[in-house]
């Protein structure tokens, strides 16, 4: 039974290259505009579930989520144990999202990215067996997968709750939506930036799906979208950088995050680029300047709920 409460919108950020005193404030003013929920991935810094336990203790509502945890870096029972803590002192406030991440990112701390969908199966079985032995909370963390293609999506409609998708479009969502059923999570990442120039915005994504084009699981799910070869020439065609990232005013970011509700997600959470460079784990995985990576609150402040 899924009692988290994700009424609004989300907030999508890394905060690796934050300070902790920046974070607790960073988290409360989250909380203080509206928003339902805080997402983080996990790179290649803090341990998400060390974070997770401080953003929520520092806040009094917050829904947190990984988005993701690495499934390569633990084994299921210490997935489940730090999930269920959380849960257990902070009922309804934590969603546990995680994914098999990308070959070339885990080929950089050592990892061997072998079969991904069939560990990824493997793990759901095991963590659904993985022995817990303190207090039982009143109920489970919803679990959610990140997944973008077709089997890893039947497996996470299969053996979760749900699953957490980035660089969709509101077509792509319905299509998501129709697969998994009714009843399951899509917490999609909407990735946006608030810049009305044309040029100056899609120079800027560029820069970030010019990484991502270099991640077979992206490249994939872009052609599954309809993009081809001459979409992916010189860090993206414009047609495919304005499908992938909502720019413009204000009006146009939340027009998008509105879309993407009515082709049937059940939670948004914004990612803001900024348009001097590209942000977040993304920025800093593909050798992005650090003090690009924090993220844009002028940005959350202007698209906050209403």
């Amino acid at each position: 039974m899924n009692l988290v409460n994700l009424g609004t919108p989300g907030v999508d950020a890394l905060m690796d290259s934050m300070a902790g005193a920046q974070i607790a404030q960073f988290a409360r003013k989250i909380e203080k505009l509206g928003y339902s929920a805080l997402w983080f991935p996990e790179a290649f810094g803090r341990d998400p579930f060390a974070l997770a336990a401080h953003l929520l203790t520092v806040t009094e509502k917050l829904v947190v989520g990984t988005a993701i945890a690495n499934v390569w870096k633990r084994e299921p029972v210490a997935m489940l144990g730090g999930a269920r803590t959380l849960v257990e002192m902070f009922p309804g406030r934590f969603i546990l999202g995680i994914g098999i991440s990308h070959g070339p990112m885990m080929a950089r701390i050592g990892i061997n990215y072998a079969k991904p969908l069939t560990f990824m199966r493997d793990y759901l079985a095991r963590l659904q067996e993985a022995p817990y032995g303190a207090a039982q909370p009143s109920f489970e963390a919803p679990i959610i997968v990140a997944a973008l293609l077709p089997k890893m999506l039947k497996l996470a409609a299969a053996q979760t709750d749900g699953t957490i998708p980035t660089f969709i479009t509101p077509e792509r969502t319905a299509q998501i939506r129709a697969q998994i059923g009714p009843d399951k999570l899509i917490c999609l990442q909407q990735i946006s930036m608030l810049e009305k120039d044309a040029s100056t915005a899609r120079s800027a994504i560029r820069g970030l799906i010019r990484f991502y084009l270099g991640l077979p699981n992206y490249l994939q799910s872009f052609r599954v979208m309809g993009f081809g070869d001459s979409d992916f020439a010189e860090g993206g065609s414009d047609r495919l950088v304005d499908a992938m990232v909502a720019w413009g005013d204000e009006q146009a970011i939340r027009d998008r995050v509105a879309a993407q509700y009515k082709a049937g997600a059940s939670h948004v959470c914004i990612t803001p680029l900024r348009p001097e460079g590209s942000a977040g784990a993304w920025s800093l995985a593909a050798g992005g300047k650090r003090e690009h990576a924090t993220p844009e609150e002028r940005a959350l402040e202007a698209l906050a709920p209403r």
